[in-house]
């Protein structure tokens, strides 16, 4: 197994395994007939970015923080397409950046400090679309993550598919779809 544990500038520690990225690509491609396309949103250091590279759908990659894009084109070349965007920027449309009537990967935080209620809104208005978000998080359950808790309280179905206790910290991978 493979970790990335090296502090960052982000603030924070990247440890995500290899068996997790596997898991997410599994979970993931469950939808992919269902679908044109995909964004990759928060690439990080690439370790389940790696998995999207060669999908039977195009991938769309999305991260903000300059370190990670960095690493991203260093890791996988400077011609492999990355919006360098915030994903509150994105449009809820089918564009090649847009966030509608798309398979969503997420590796991006959505828990604690990084819960707002604009997280809520660009889900949800992702969902409302017609797309589904495949969703990590080292929070294990479904009502600890008070964005799950809002959009299900909204009507949204919200489950954990997977754990991967093989991962520092164990990880888990949700499903979100409209109901």
């Amino acid at each position: 197994m493979v970790y990335l544990t090296k502090l960052k500038h982000t603030g924070s520690v990247i440890s995500s395994s290899d068996k997790f990225g596997a898991k997410m690509f599994e979970v993931a491609a469950r939808y992919f007939s269902q679908y044109a396309r995909g964004i990759f949103i928060g690439t990080g250091s690439g370790v389940v970015a790696q998995y999207f590279m060669q999908p039977p759908i195009p991938f769309s990659f999305v991260e903000k923080h300059p370190s990670f894009v960095r690493q991203f084109h260093e890791r996988f070349g400077a011609d492999t397409p990355l919006l360098a965007k915030d994903f509150f920027t994105l449009p809820i449309d089918e564009s090649e950046e847009g966030l509608g009537n798309c398979v969503l990967v997420s590796c991006m935080p959505v828990t604690g400090m990084f819960y707002s209620e604009k997280l809520v809104e660009q889900f949800r208005d992702s969902l409302n679309s017609g797309s589904t978000i495949v969703q990590m998080s080292y929070t294990p359950f479904i009502k600890q993550i008070r964005l799950f808790d809002r959009l299900q309280r909204e009507g949204f179905k919200v489950q954990r598919v997977s754990t991967v206790f093989f991962n520092i910290p164990p990880a888990s991978v949700f499903v979100l779809r409209k109901a």
